[in-house]
């Protein structure tokens, strides 16, 4: 009995595990219309990942006038 208990819930824990997937994102800084500096993210989406970017790059002292994330 126990040994079914401590199944379930090492089932339970892996099926979370998987609930957190997230992608990795190529997310590009532009200036004048031109791609400039590139970061890589990991994010659950497109809007979340350019979120991160634009934080990565104001920690790197980079400010772009656009980042788009692919």
């Amino acid at each position: 009995m126990r040994k079914m208990i401590f199944g379930s819930i090492v089932i339970a824990m892996m099926m979370g595990v998987g609930a957190e997937a997230s992608m990795n994102y190529e997310c590009w800084a532009y200036k004048n219309g031109s791609p400039w500096k590139m970061v890589h993210v990991s994010a659950n989406n497109k809007s979340q990942a350019i979120d991160l970017a634009w934080d990565k790059f104001k920690n790197l002292g980079i400010s772009p006038q656009k980042v788009n994330c692919k």
